[in-house]
């Protein structure tokens, strides 16, 4: 069963939101290099980050979504017993795809920084609606997974900023 936590800055430690302003410094590098502002690290038990993504959509496919290659990363570098300890940070709620692919890795925590259902409608504000898919949340899809997201505050301020200098590109 899902545990979710939804709508309070107060369920970030100073800790999260360090490992999460590290992922829009990730989502800053795919901005800059033409894809969507999406970054995720994995951190294990002991708070360090064991690996890192960013949105690579432009260089490789539109499957290029940095938890899907994270996902990948968890299944071939760490046993069952790491994965579900392990915690994925994102600055954004997973897509459907991204959700199955966590789901299946069977990663433990996703902490995410801002929400599909606020990216959503972050996208209508900004006039944008070719995106192929439904914003759906990962509580729907994911099983056995802690959630924690999204925040509040400036820190999200900043993502949706990245994501209208891309939109306006």
């Amino acid at each position: 069963m899902n545990q979710k936590s939804t709508d309070s800055d107060a369920e970030f430690t100073q800790m999260d939101l360090k490992f999460l302003k590290h992922c829009l410094g990730l989502a800053e590098e795919a901005l800059n290099a033409g894809d969507q502002p999406f970054g995720s690290i994995l951190v294990n038990p002991d708070n360090e980050i064991i690996a890192e993504a960013r949105n690579r959509v432009n260089e490789k496919n539109v499957l290029a979504h940095p938890e899907i290659e994270l996902a990948e990363w968890a299944m071939e570098n760490l046993s069952l017993e790491e994965r579900r300890r392990t915690k994925m940070y994102t600055t954004g709620e997973h897509c459907p795809m991204c959700a199955g692919a966590h789901s299946w890795s069977e990663i433990g925590s996703l902490y995410f920084l801002s929400s599909a259902k606020q990216l959503g409608t972050w996208l209508i504000e900004f006039g944008v609606d070719s995106e192929p898919i439904k914003f759906i949340p990962a509580e729907k899809i994911v099983k056995n997974v802690i959630l924690k997201g999204p925040a509040k505050g400036g820190i999200v301020k900043e993502i949706k900023q990245m994501h209208k200098r891309y939109h306006r590109a």
